[in-house]
């Protein structure tokens, strides 16, 4: 098992943070629970999960949540040398 550091680019988190601060609770807590899920999953192994995207030069993963109402994918890149993953892009689609 390989470690890494899961770093969000700054953009996106200045998104998420938005969407958190003007969400009800029950928002806040499905947007917690996705941040952690990215977090802790993308930190083992990160080359191994999701499926490549060649056209951005990064890897797609679905993201589960307790919510049945949205589905969730996040868009990251494995920089290896350096042990980190970036997330680049949070995918947000209604069911």
């Amino acid at each position: 098992m390989t470690r890494y550091t899961v770093l969000w680019d700054a953009d996106i988190e200045v998104q998420f943070v938005s969407a958190w601060l003007a969400g009800d609770s029950r928002t806040r807590a499905t947007l917690t629970e996705i941040a952690n899920w990215v977090d802790k999953n993308l930190a083992e192994d990160p080359n191994q999960k999701g499926q490549p995207r060649h056209d951005l030069s990064a890897r797609i993963l679905a993201v589960p949540t307790a919510s049945s109402a949205a589905r969730v994918s996040v868009i990251f890149q494995v920089l290896s040398e350096d042990r980190q993953v970036r997330v680049v892009r949070l995918v947000f689609s209604r069911l």
